[in-house]
């Protein structure tokens, strides 16, 4: 995060200047010398090219040491292939006001670190002064999670390899999410920077769906960074974009008092209807509730291409309560631009499809701030076919001990494809409970064994760490990934690395 702007220098404690030093000195100690097996062809070459990214999270208010809140970032940043970050802009947004920080003007505007295995550190220096430093791995050359492992906070979101710098042109379904507040979605045309459509936005457990209307607009984006203007629920909303293709770009709210990131993607040109959710889907939502807390549902049902949902099971943590692979069926509907809604036993959803093998939801449950996404499965799912290393990141938050840490996770996973499973990991954390606000990170590894079930729902038991991570597949690469223990709230995603 980049939480004091152009005084960022009066937050480099010496704990986090030695932090720092450490971490880019001794880049890929946690994997090294662990008893997981390491392997992958990954180097500083692994990472080149302009990346767009964004970040949601929990630290250090603008400012202050003494005082912390959730965050959003997002920006763009262009890697050179040999371990230098050379250009860049960082947008970030707390409860008490936003900044943009360029990366250009210093003498080093940043520094990286790849390992073999695609884990490694990323850190930004800004134009005014600071510097903020990332936990990331990599999947490929393409796509990497990332964590803020610096001690001023914790994050966890992704970047991704800009293939078009152009403005959007086209139908896309959209979704962000207010923490703590709201969760949007909808369709969002956009023609030479017009920007019109429609949208459902769930807000105290109650939907609202309106037009956005026609007065929306878009900017041609400069070096890949734009802005978008639209309204939902009689609100103006001013965003930051970052083009990541002509099919896909990701958003960072900058309107007063909204703390919101999301993501867009282009629309199948199709007529939509109940046949278009058709098979197996594998999801993950997570969100928060007003404990405050958090909630994360991970899952996997089956339609029968009409109304009906014939199976399914999900996994939920809620505020550290378990509900553990729960079989329900129930019902679904889809309208002809794509919105529609399912019911899975307890769970409701309001969906919008972007194609027929992916859709975004939001839930309906209470007063839960909870979205995610929805992914056709592909393939047949054995032990024997999970066999291959994946990035992997995980977001929420630890209360079994003393105080309530905020917690993500980015590593590896590997599987052997037949029953083991080792993982290599950096967890970074922030507490915001203790007499002195402190974060910081630290190195794991810990191997066991795993299995899959038909469906796809992948169980594992992990020595030393916990027999209850739960992985939904999507196809034997990718996926959502659930802590199902007591007393802690984290989930995410992994898709397996491809080499260089």
């Amino acid at each position: 995060m980049n939480p004091l702007a152009s005084s960022k220098c009066a937050r480099r404690l010496l704990m986090v200047l030695a932090a720092m030093t450490g971490i880019l000195l001794t880049v890929g100690c946690g994997s090294s010398g662990s008893p997981v097996p390491v392997k992958g062809g990954f180097s500083n070459a692994s990472l080149k090219g302009s990346y767009a990214f964004t970040v949601k999270g929990y630290g250090l208010n603008n400012g202050t040491n003494a005082a912390a809140n959730f965050f959003v970032e997002g920006g763009v940043f262009t890697a050179d292939g040999n371990g230098n970050i050379t250009a860049g802009t960082d947008d970030f947004v707390e409860a008490v006001g936003s900044t943009t920080q360029a990366f250009t003007g210093n003498a080093v505007t940043g520094i990286y670190k790849i390992n073999s295995d695609g884990t490694g550190d990323l850190q930004f220096n800004f134009t005014a002064g600071g510097f903020e430093v990332f936990r990331i791995t990599l999947s490929d050359t393409g796509h990497l999670y990332m964590e803020e492992e610096d001690g001023n906070g914790t994050s966890a979101g992704t970047a991704e390899l800009q293939s078009s710098t152009a403005i959007p042109s086209g139908t896309f379904v959209f979704r962000t999410h207010d923490v703590q507040v709201s969760a949007t979605m909808g369709a969002m045309a956009i023609s030479a920077g017009a920007v019109s459509g429609s949208y459902v936005m769930v807000q105290n457990g109650t939907p609202v769906t309106g037009s956005i209307g026609a007065g929306g607009s878009m900017t041609a984006p400069t070096g890949g960074r734009g802005t978008i203007s639209y309204t939902v629920n009689g609100l103006t909303h001013q965003a930051e974009y970052y083009v990541v293709s002509s099919s896909k770009f990701l958003l960072l709210d900058t309107t007063t008092n909204i703390l919101s990131v999301g993501l867009a993607e282009q629309q199948s040109n199709v007529t939509f209807s109940a046949a278009s959710l058709s098979g197996s889907y594998a999801f993950g939502s997570s969100g928060e509730t007003i404990t405050p807390g958090f909630v994360n549902t991970v899952g996997v049902f089956t339609t029968d291409g009409a109304v009906n949902v014939t199976a399914a099971n999900y996994d939920s943590v809620q505020d550290g309560s378990v509900s553990s692979d729960v079989t329900t069926t129930g019902t679904y509907s889809i309208n002809s631009d794509g919105s529609g809604s399912f019911i899975l036993g307890g769970l409701t959803r309001d969906i919008w499809m972007v194609s027929p093998s992916r859709a975004y939801s939001i839930a309906l449950n209470g007063t839960n701030v909870e979205d995610g996404t929805i992914d056709q499965q592909s393939g047949t799912f054995t032990n024997t076919s999970l066999s291959t290393q994946a990035a992997f990141f995980m977001d929420g938050f630890d209360a079994t001990g003393v105080d309530v840490l905020f917690k993500d996770r980015v590593g590896t996973l590997v599987p052997s494809g037949t029953s083991s499973l080792g993982t290599n990991y950096v967890a970074s954390f922030f507490d915001p409970n203790s007499n002195v606000l402190v974060g910081g990170s630290n190195p794991n590894a810990f191997s066991g064994t795993y299995s899959v079930a038909s469906n796809g729902r992948t169980t594992t038991q992990l020595n030393g760490f916990t027999n209850n991570i739960v992985l939904y597949l999507t196809t034997n690469s990718t996926g959502y990934v659930l802590q199902a223990d007591t007393g802690i709230n984290m989930s995410g995603a992994f898709r397996a690395q491809t080499q260089p």
